[in-house]
């Protein structure tokens, strides 16, 4: 471990960010953080004095000078720190502010960023200063760009943590950023542009923009091509959901970061090349060595601005200046003080990077690998020392330091690790090179000859889909490998740190990671969460239903998929990131109650992108395109599909018991919610009722049929709480007085029906509207059932 002697830089990096953490949790004034800082520099200074002059030793000063740099830390962080807007949230308003970024495209429209200069509300006009987020959810909006003055009207509404576990809570992040509130604009008439003038990143956006249309004219394959674009511009917005997810899962997706790896193939290749053709000019070697080093940075410079100056990259830039820098002046480098130097740099010019992902895992990593590739490397016998053992073992090696580094982080806010890359960075880091430097010379050999920047460019797609083919392979082949624990105890961070620990130089760091994985391990086995549960978590989706149950061997059954309107499909921001963070590729079942749209709209999503084992519905069919579609896919993909009705079973798992209630078999029922799936699950004690969209028809039949059957401890409310259900006799057979009931209604924008609230509440049922308050998890050990705390998710 380096000292503070031969590292200064990077032990106050440390300190800077353990003061900025200090600040994050403790609210005080900047002032009292600065009067602090002074009083210790001024305790360090008498100190330093006295350790001059041999009357104290030299611990005396260096604590009150880093704890001054913590309190400095904590001062620049609550400087930076934005004062939220006191204005009225969730109410019309009409804004005037400019334009801060490029819209980007999402899953429900345009996003982007106005810097506020008045808001109108109802009659007040508030001169008020603050970072709008602006969402666009309908077609044909004007094109706002970066500088444009605009003026917007729409609902003003607060930052809202997600509404289904899967998705990163980033209102804090937000928060810190300065941005204040969001405003939802539904009407194209409600967007106008009053001025046109752009800014510096606007004209940065127009060539990256000139770029990727480079990038398409000479790459072929389309599927190559957002790779390419994500090497060289550091632009993964191509890239979709579902390939970022292979990729993450193969431990391939670093290598599609602007990172240390890009600017060393376009930094110290530049800077190679440079030598011979400036001797060549008759340069002399003080000359040539000052030049090419300019020139080099001045080059990479450009090449992280145009890559949006991500944590990774600028870091990188730092790091390589410094140490071309030492070079230059003939000194010998000291990477831990670049790495510091970096931190700094980028900490005081804006602290609430420490909070980001990006800037986490960046510098995780290479302190990992500069802490723990240098005894490693020592330890390792001759015959790994040669140039072939030598790539093999040093990359398993890397990838494995870098992989315990970044672990904890990975685990905090993606809640997997994967340690596929092992094996397969061996032939992904020269794929992603390959990819990375063909890419760059198709883009400057296209103003020259379209022939050569058309082989580049198929070299560059050649490269991508490789490391496209090596991600799908990965995840099929090496799928054990993938450490998945979506929400890790305090214990499991500290464990992979333990472990590198443990492969230092230092005895003293080598017993005390010892300590700490013997501790971990302990704390695993007293607080190990109990995996015999049953789990029902009924997701808000808006106006529509989506429920899926995970049963305590392992095995999920979704019933109803969300609502599917217009382009936009419930499923896509509600249920697949709940099934990607938590690890679930296979549904074994799905139930449609009834064909309407806010119960199969995301059916065909699903079908697309995960494995089902069968499809169960009700048996009625009808003639509307979502159907078609539904039919057509169900006979492509060849699954099993079978019709439910009253009296069969699902056979899922041998824990629990499902049973059809309805329809019953040759049921003249005249709507298709009538004719609703209608299911009953008992699991040990506990009983559950899904009512699907069951009417008053539907709901006296049951009724009538089943009686005291129907008594439950949760009830899925049928038709999302409308008043053409819910009558009172089947209420009081299922909310019975003495057990303590959920009543779940799923509902959106249509409401809910106050009767009906008030039907449920006066049988002392417990009412849960995922309109008002999100998705519900449930857990139950078959004896009682319990919430699951979701909301305070990963920032």
């Amino acid at each position: 471990m380096a000292s503070l002697s031969t590292a200064p830089l990077f032990w106050t990096a440390l300190a800077l960010i353990a003061g900025i953490l200090l600040a994050d949790s403790q609210h005080v004034p900047a002032t009292g953080w600065l009067v602090a800082a002074g009083a210790l520099i001024t305790l360090a200074s008498g100190a330093l004095l006295m350790a001059q002059k041999k009357q104290c030793s030299n611990l005396l000063w260096l604590v009150p000078l880093l704890l001054s740099v913590v309190f400095t830390g904590a001062a620049r962080y609550q400087l930076q720190l934005p004062v939220a807007p006191s204005i009225p949230l969730d109410t019309l308003a009409i804004v005037l502010g400019d334009v801060q970024q490029t819209p980007t495209s999402t899953s429900y429209g345009q996003r982007f960023l106005v810097r506020t200069r008045q808001v109108l509300i109802g009659s007040d006009t508030l001169a008020a200063r603050f970072l709008l987020d602006v969402r666009l959810v309908a077609d044909s909006f004007p094109a706002p760009a970066c500088g444009h003055r605009v003026l917007l009207g729409g609902r003003l509404e607060p930052l809202r943590a997600p509404r289904n576990p899967g998705l990163p809570d980033r209102t804090a992040q937000w928060r810190r950023q300065g941005i204040g509130a969001r405003l939802t604009i539904d009407d194209a008439r409600l967007v106008q542009v009053l001025a046109s003038d752009q800014c510096y990143a606007a004209r940065l956006a127009q060539f990256r923009t000139t770029i990727a249309q480079v990038l398409k004219q000479h790459i072929p394959l389309p599927e190559a091509r957002p790779v390419v674009q994500a090497l060289l511009l550091g632009d993964r917005s191509g890239l979709s959901p579902e390939v970022r997810d292979r990729l993450g899962r193969a431990g391939l997706a670093h290598l599609l970061a602007i990172s240390g790896l890009h600017v060393m193939l376009v930094g110290l290749v530049l800077h190679g090349l440079l030598r011979s053709l400036l001797l060549r000019i008759g340069l002399g070697w003080r000359a040539m060595e000052w030049t090419r080093t300019l020139l080099t940075l001045l080059v990479l410079s450009g090449y992280v601005l145009l890559a949006g100056m991500p944590p990774s990259a600028v870091r990188a830039l730092v790091m390589t200046g410094l140490l071309l820098g030492a070079t230059l002046c003939q000194a010998p480098p000291h990477s831990l003080n670049a790495l510091g130097a970096a931190a700094l740099l980028l900490l005081l010019q804006d602290p609430m990077q420490l909070f980001e992902p990006g800037f986490q895992l960046s510098f995780a990593a290479v302190a990992g690998l500069l802490l723990g590739w240098a005894p490693l490397q020592a330890r390792l016998p001759l015959f790994f020392r040669r140039p072939i053992s030598r790539y093999l073992v040093g990359t398993a090696l890397v990838t494995l330091i870098a992989t315990l580094a970044t672990a904890p982080f990975m685990l905090y806010h993606f809640g997997y690790v994967s340690l596929a890359g092992l094996l397969l960075n061996f032939p992904g880091i020269p794929l992603a090179a390959g990819a990375l430097a063909a890419g760059l010379l198709t883009v400057l050999s296209a103003p020259v000859s379209a022939t050569l920047a058309h082989l580049f460019g198929h070299a560059a797609s050649l490269c991508a889909s490789l490391l496209l083919q090596l991600g799908n392979l990965g995840v099929r082949v090496l799928p054990p490998v993938v450490w998945r624990l979506p929400d890790p105890p305090w214990w499991l961070l500290a464990l992979p740190l333990a472990l590198l620990g443990l492969l230092s130089t230092s005895a003293r760091l080598r017993r005390w990671s010892g300590l700490t994985l013997l501790g971990c391990l302990t704390a695993g086995l007293w607080l190990i969460p109990n995996s015999s549960y049953l789990d029902v978590l009924f997701f808000d989706v808006g106006h529509g239903d989506a429920i899926l149950i995970r049963t305590p061997g392992g095995r999920h059954l979704l019933i109803d998929t969300g609502g599917r309107y217009a382009q936009d499909v419930a499923a896509r921001w509600s249920i697949l990131p709940f099934l990607r963070r938590y690890g679930i590729h296979r549904l074994d079942a799905i139930v449609l109650t009834h064909p309407d749209a806010d119960h199969a709209g995301g059916l065909p999503l699903l079908l697309r992108q995960l494995k089902v084992g069968r499809v169960l519905d009700s048996g009625t069919t009808d003639s509307s395109a979502l159907s078609r579609e539904i039919t057509h896919l169900l006979d492509s993909l060849r699954l099993p599909h079978q019709s439910l009705q009253a009296g069969d079973t699902i056979d899922l798992d041998p824990t629990l018991s499902l049973q059809v209630l309805a329809p019953a078999p040759g049921s003249d029922n005249d709507s298709d919610n009538e004719r609703s799936v209608v299911l009953r699950m008992v699991f040990g004690q506990t009983r559950w009722l899904f009512l699907g969209d069951a009417e008053r028809k539907l709901e006296h039949q049951l009724v009538q049929a089943y009686g005291t059957l129907l008594q439950s401890d949760v009830v899925k409310v049928a038709h999302h709480g409308s008043q053409t259900s819910s009558i009172p006799e089947l209420v009081r057979l299922v909310a019975a007085p003495d057990r303590s009931a959920w009543a779940v209604i799923s509902s959106g924008w249509r409401g809910v029906s106050g009767l009906v609230r008030k039907r449920w509440e006066q049988q002392g049922a417990q009412l849960w509207l995922t309109s008002q308050s999100g998705a519900l998890w449930l857990r139950s050990d078959g004896y009682r059932i319990w919430p699951v705390t979701w909301h305070a998710s990963r920032q």
